[in-house]
């Protein structure tokens, strides 16, 4: 009898305690419990934990399950009728859900458009930086928004004006301006999605964070007969933006207005909406690499470098964004059978630092690296006077007479000469003599005059050498450097200049020989001049530097022992040494050392202390003592 009654107390305890689950806080690792705050329909392919709140406050849950168009729809309903901004997330997360499931660009419209009334809209009331939805709403409407006016054909993003469809209700889109528009009549017009290209190749992807979807733009055809700095294959970062007018109701009657805006994030930083400056996300990075995949750098170089590109002879400044006025500008000039391309993971850092990207613009100088290296420095001189006149024709922005040159390796011979002064040297102290002008008549002359004599570019106040070999490579004093040289076509142009009669050994002359054929001052190859021997290095080495421009070292060392008896490979330390130089970095690195971490920090360093004395001052009496990293 007594196990009876425990037996039916028993049970009626389980009938009691059955009204109700067992609510308890399982411990966890705060990797799930953080994963489980942050997660969105974008990384889970699920709704956040803030959707699924508001669909059980529906008493949608179930239905979601079943059918996420039946659960939007029922939502929208409410949403209508209580006006809560939590809606409107969960509209914009299921609407993403939908787009991808059923590629549905009307589903994406609509993830974009209730993404942007969640913040922006009348019940938005200001935003919660620390919220998380903040950034959910953010990142769905910026994800959303590409694939809202992709092309069924190419994948492309079309600006296309004209009413579109939603899951509930239509809205009008106008695009007030299909294309990006440059200076000089540069525009873009095709557009591709930015977060669908991965970056390879570069050590850091850069983001900037905010609003808006970001693409990719690439350059319309240029113009028959029409030159300008730009690449003919430029591709830009540039940014989607839609701003809305009219809240959910007029959304669901069709009388809501989207506006589309094609915007230049380098040029706009930010984008107001009622009132509030609200950053444009944009992605600088990908653009940049997307510009560099386009091309083919290692054929183009070696193409170049022979003298066998249709293009060989061509070159000169080039630019990858419009010019700033009041911005420095950094010239930076490669090396030997090189390209601009070389400099990606230098000039990515540098327009990704916050202290030097707004402050400076980058110029690349491109040339012929089998050209005489005389010819090279003539052509950056003229390049470099002709865009700043071109630029600036009444010299009022004192920008662009602060320059700085960077070169690296043949790239800092022709960045040497662009801050000397070749009308000091004594020619005749190695046994040649020159002409005065008029003293001869052979056409061709006036240009050697020009290019064998100049002045410090008065533009450029500051210098940074890597890895230049001031006295000559003993690489291209070796077999294979000559072996190289021999394979060198130079241009007609070049070879049809008189070199024998301009600069020529005096004896040699009377004795009827062409000294340039065994040991030449300029009509050589630009691989001759660097042999350590040539009379181009010994000359070269009596041309001095403009005492008011501070120049800057940065040299490669490779393996472990004394770095001031090592080399890179292609330059021996002494080579690369400048007594003057105001200071001097010696790293651990191969001849190919742009994107090292340490020669970005060291080229980070000299633009810092350059934005504090711009106009340049003397170099030091004695050198500054060097830094191995």
């Amino acid at each position: 009898m007594r196990c009876a009654s425990i037996a039916w107390a028993c049970a009626g305890l389980i009938l009691l305690t059955s009204c109700g689950s067992p609510v308890t806080a399982r411990r966890v690792g705060p990797r799930d419990v953080y994963a489980q705050d942050s997660a969105s329909i974008l990384d889970t392919g699920e709704p956040s934990r803030f959707t699924r709140i508001v669909l059980t406050r529906a008493a949608l849950d179930s239905v979601y399950e079943r059918s996420p168009r039946i659960a939007l729809a029922g939502l929208y309903g409410q949403a209508l009728r209580q006006r809560s901004k939590d809606q409107l997330l969960a509209l914009a997360e299921i609407a993403f859900l939908i787009g991808q499931e059923d590629k549905d660009r009307a589903a994406f419209l609509g993830a974009s458009v209730y993404a942007y009334l969640y913040l922006f809209g009348p019940q938005a009331n200001g935003q919660d930086k620390w919220d998380p939805r903040t950034r959910i709403a953010a990142d769905v409407y910026n994800r959303a928004l590409p694939r809202a006016f992709r092309s069924p054909a190419n994948g492309a993003f079309e600006p296309v004006a004209g009413i579109r469809k939603l899951p509930v209700g239509d809205i009008r889109i106008e695009v007030p301006q299909t294309s990006v528009v440059w200076p000089m009549g540069v525009t873009f017009e095709t557009f591709l999605p930015a977060d669908e290209f991965e970056v390879e190749g570069l050590a850091a992807s850069y983001r900037r964070a905010g609003m808006g979807a970001p693409l990719i733009a690439e350059r319309n055809p240029r113009t028959p007969g029409v030159r300008d700095p730009f690449p003919a294959d430029l591709a830009i970062p540039a940014t989607a933006f839609l701003r809305i007018e009219g809240g959910l109701p007029e959304v669901a009657d069709g009388t809501a207005t989207g506006r589309l805006e094609l915007l230049d994030p380098l040029e706009e930083g930010s984008i107001m909406v009622h009132g509030e400056a609200v950053p444009l996300e944009a992605q600088t990075t990908t653009a940049y690499a997307h510009l560099l995949g386009g091309q083919s750098p290692l054929r183009n170089e070696i193409q170049a470098f022979f003298g066998t590109s249709p293009a060989s002879e061509g070159g000169g400044l080039g630019m990858i964004e419009p010019y700033a006025p009041g911005r420095i500008p950094v010239l930076l000039v490669h090396g030997t059978a090189s390209s601009p391309g070389r400099w990606a993971g230098l000039v990515n850092e540098l327009r990704n630092d916050p202290q030097l990207g707004d402050r400076y613009q980058f110029w690349f100088f491109t040339y012929n690296s089998g050209n005489p290296i005389v010819y090279s420095a003539a052509m950056l001189r003229d390049s470099i006077t002709n865009l700043v006149h071109r630029l600036d024709p009444e010299g009022k922005d004192p920008a662009l007479r602060e320059i700085v040159l960077i070169g690296h390796s043949q790239g800092g011979l022709l960045v040497r000469l662009a801050i000397s002064d070749s009308t000091v040297v004594d020619y005749e102290a190695f046994g040649l003599k020159v002409p005065e002008a008029g003293d001869t008549d052979v056409e061709g002359v006036a240009d050697l005059r020009e290019i064998l004599f100049f002045k410090p570019l008065p533009e450029v106040t500051r210098a940074i050498f890597l890895a230049t070999p001031h006295r000559g490579s003993f690489v291209a004093g070796g077999r294979l450097g000559r072996m190289g040289s021999s394979m060198v076509q130079v241009s007609q142009r070049i070879a049809k200049m008189p070199w024998d009669l301009f600069v020529v050994p005096a004896q040699a002359l009377a004795q009827g020989e062409n000294p340039f054929e065994r040991d030449p001052v300029g009509a050589a190859t630009a691989v001759d001049n660097m042999a350590p021997d040539s009379r181009f290095v010994q000359i070269m080495a009596e041309v001095p530097m403009s005492t008011r421009v501070p120049v800057h070292s940065v040299i490669g060392v490779q393996g472990q022992g004394r770095a001031r008896r090592g080399n890179d490979g292609v330059v021996a330390y002494d080579s690369a040494h400048l007594e003057m130089a105001a200071s001097e970095v010696i790293i651990r690195s191969s001849h190919s050392l742009q994107s090292n971490p340490h020669t970005v920090a060291e080229v980070k360093r000299i633009l810092l202390e350059h934005l504090e004395s711009p106009d340049g001052v003397e170099s030091p009496e004695k050198p500054s003592e060097s830094k191995a990293r």
